[in-house]
């Protein structure tokens, strides 16, 4: 494996010019090559520091002087994080992204040591999330995930079994698609790992569930080709030694900048928008509330269905929007915005409801202070996998599954919106769900196989869901 070294510094540019060409164009497999940009980006002053996690080691973290334009996590190839790997991330950081730098052989070590089979996003995502709750981010921001040498065939093993959504992009330079170690992978996602000598092989997977970016030199090898052509959302990119620094400042900021607001639609919210131009036309939308692990899974799984079936939606991504916290009266007036701006946007009167997990907690206090304008405009209140209290701030307790005091009780809010209709979903194997606590004929109760992720059948969830409406 190549080490990467200060004098090959010039790959990164041509990697980040990747990601800007993959993000601003349709997936293709053929190479592409990474132009350069005469624009360079305003430098500042690096906060460099570290800090320990389970499984992790020793995490450097490189922090810009102002808000952050967005996160990367590094992970380094089989030397660990070393001083070359310190100047990239201090490069990135200048140019404003917060970066965490992750020696991968301490990392694999970890994983390899573990009773359990090896799935590497437990360990990054809770990275993502405790870097971002240490630094009192406002907002949670996925992160991008590079890797270089071991540690990009790691990221694009993490891809692979990774959550859909849960990275913005994964970035392999160096890239083979060969791990060492004995301990198997996890059936996860989309990953394929087969036993080979000393270690395992992963093979291309046509359902990686974020954009994957491979920089390669001018020359990449044809086996390269061929594997990055079997992906789903791979991108091939060469980078021409000389492309210089110029190309970082560049391609950094539109990879990691927030799109371009529209003025007639609500701005500064974490919002994902889920259209199907070949769906049916109707005249409803759908505002959907995700669970606290953010806008992944079951999450996107539903808004998917909903938009086949006509219904565009607009997902609120609960990690990031409560990530700091918030209250009953100044969500309500944000959705509020959500429903004028959309409902006018897309000329869809009528409007579905939904939330899931924390956002099915939730939602009832926000629809309790709406005004009588969206108000009336609710067809339909959706609740999927609903719990006895609610909370307007995300806690790391509440997603690794310990206890937590909810000051917003579930049911009283839910009351209080009698003649609003609305529907319960269960699964058949929750054990706390508060839909058994709603009094009889407040709202419909549907119960569905599985436990809290309803055994991800969204077809299942969606039909429930628009029976007996109008859409």
């Amino acid at each position: 494996m190549i080490r990467f070294r200060r004098a090959r510094l010039w790959l990164i540019p041509g990697l980040l010019a990747a990601a800007a060409l993959l993000l601003s164009t349709s997936n293709a497999s053929n190479p592409a090559r990474a132009a350069a940009d005469p624009v360079p980006g305003a430098t500042g002053p690096v906060a460099e520091s570290q800090y320990s996690l389970p499984s992790l080691g020793r995490i450097a973290v490189y922090q810009p002087a102002g808000a952050p334009s967005g996160v990367v996590l590094a992970l380094s190839d089989s030397h660990g994080w070393d001083e070359d790997s310190a100047d990239t991330a201090r490069l990135l950081a200048a140019r404003g992204a917060l970066v965490a730098g992750i020696s991968t052989p301490v990392f694999l070590q970890a994983l390899h040591t573990s009773r359990r089979c090896i799935n590497p996003n437990y360990g990054i995502i809770a990275l993502a999330r405790d870097l971002q709750h240490r630094l009192a981010l406002p907002m949670y921001d996925k992160p991008v995930l590079i890797g270089r040498g071991e540690g990009a065939a790691l990221a694009y093993a993490t891809l692979a079994a990774g959550p859909n959504g849960a990275y913005k992009a994964v970035l392999s330079q160096d890239f083979t698609p060969f791990l060492d170690g004995g301990r198997p992978w996890c059936r996860s996602g989309s990953l394929k790992a087969a036993p080979v000598h000393h270690g395992f092989a992963f093979a291309p997977s046509r359902k990686l569930p974020s954009p994957w970016i491979v920089l390669s030199d001018v020359r990449p090898r044809p086996a390269l080709q061929r594997f990055v052509a079997r992906t789903g959302s791979g991108r091939l990119v060469t980078a021409a030694k000389g492309q210089g620094e110029v190309a970082l400042l560049s391609r950094l900021r539109p990879f990691l900048a927030a799109p371009p607001a529209d003025a007639a639609l609500p701005s500064g919210l974490p919002l994902n928008i889920v259209t199907d131009a070949a769906a049916p036309r109707t005249g409803m939308m759908a505002v959907l509330y995700s669970g606290d692990g953010g806008w992944v899974g079951l999450d996107k799984d539903v808004a998917g269905q909903l938009a086949h079936a006509g219904i565009p939606v607009v997902g609120m991504d609960s990690l990031s929007y409560f990530w700091s916290q918030r209250t009953p009266q100044g969500a309500a007036r944000d959705l509020s915005a959500i429903i004028r701006g959309y409902s006018r946007h897309w000329h869809r009167p009528r409007v579905l409801l939904v939330g899931y997990s924390f956002g099915a907690d939730v939602l009832p206090y926000i629809v309790g202070g709406l005004p009588a304008p969206q108000r009336t405009q609710v067809q339909r209140l959706s609740l999927l996998g609903l719990s006895p209290g609610a909370d307007f701030q995300f806690h790391m307790s509440s997603w690794l599954d310990m206890d937590s005091t909810r000051q917003y009780p579930t049911v009283p809010a839910i009351k209080r919106l009698r003649g609003l209709p609305m529907l319960c979903v269960r699964g058949t194997l929750e054990n706390d769900s508060a839909c058994p606590s709603i009094p009889q004929g407040l709202a419909q109760m549907v119960v569905v196989p599985g436990g809290h992720h309803f055994d991800r059948n969204a077809p299942l969830l969606v039909t429930h869901m628009l029976k007996g409406l109008t859409i």
